[in-house]
């Protein structure tokens, strides 16, 4: 093997150890699972018959397959006028609905402890979310977090006590809602500061 091959095998080896390297610190491991009433859970937790899902976390995608859209209108030419015209018997395209949309977790009315105000929220979505489609978590009824592809949320120094969760699917060339789901209740438990100064 000449020199230059070598040249170009090592470096070749280097960068792939590299991307490798880099890719695996930018993942995160789920797991999916349906349960026997069809909804769609998403955990951290590698649940019996699950299967695992690698996520992107440095582009917050999940990868999502394409959809074909099954078009049910037919054009029809309109003789002298150079013009298509949309059936007048074809029903109008029904709008996309998911049929499972919730929080996950926490579950409703659920107590949470979270000395540091760290929360994770898990949404359940059926079927997978589309590819012009994100999703929006609402606290309180404000915006938690920036829109997402990915149906888990992270969030950071929530106060104590009692809120609401909701999640909302957003047309990404819009900005219209497009479904939304029952609101959840949980309760934050934090350590107050006058406890820990009473110790």
């Amino acid at each position: 093997m000449s020199l230059k091959n070598i040249l170009i095998y090592l470096s070749s080896a280097l960068l792939l150890a590299t991307v490798s390297a880099k890719s695996s610190a930018e993942e995160k491991t789920l797991y999916k699972k349906i349960d026997k009433n069809g909804r769609v859970i998403f955990t951290d937790k590698p649940l019996p018959g699950a299967k695992k899902v690698v996520v992107d976390t440095s582009k917050n995608v999940m990868a999502i397959p394409k959809v074909k859209t099954n078009k049910n209108v037919e054009d029809k030419f309109v003789v002298g006028f150079g013009k298509r015209k949309q059936d007048d018997n074809n029903e109008k395209t029904k709008p996309f609905q998911y049929q499972l949309l919730s929080i996950e977790k926490p579950t409703n009315d659920e107590a949470v402890r979270a000395n540091d105000g760290n929360l994770y929220i898990i949404v359940a979505i059926t079927p997978m979310l589309q590819r012009e489609h994100s999703i929006r978590l609402l606290m309180d009824g404000e915006a938690a977090s920036p829109d997402q592809k990915v149906p888990y949320f992270s969030l950071t120094s929530v106060d104590r006590g009692t809120h609401q969760l909701t999640a909302q699917v957003i047309d990404d060339s819009t900005g219209e809602i497009l479904q939304s789901s029952e609101s959840t209740e949980f309760h934050l438990l934090r350590a107050s500061r006058l406890q820990n100064n009473r110790r």
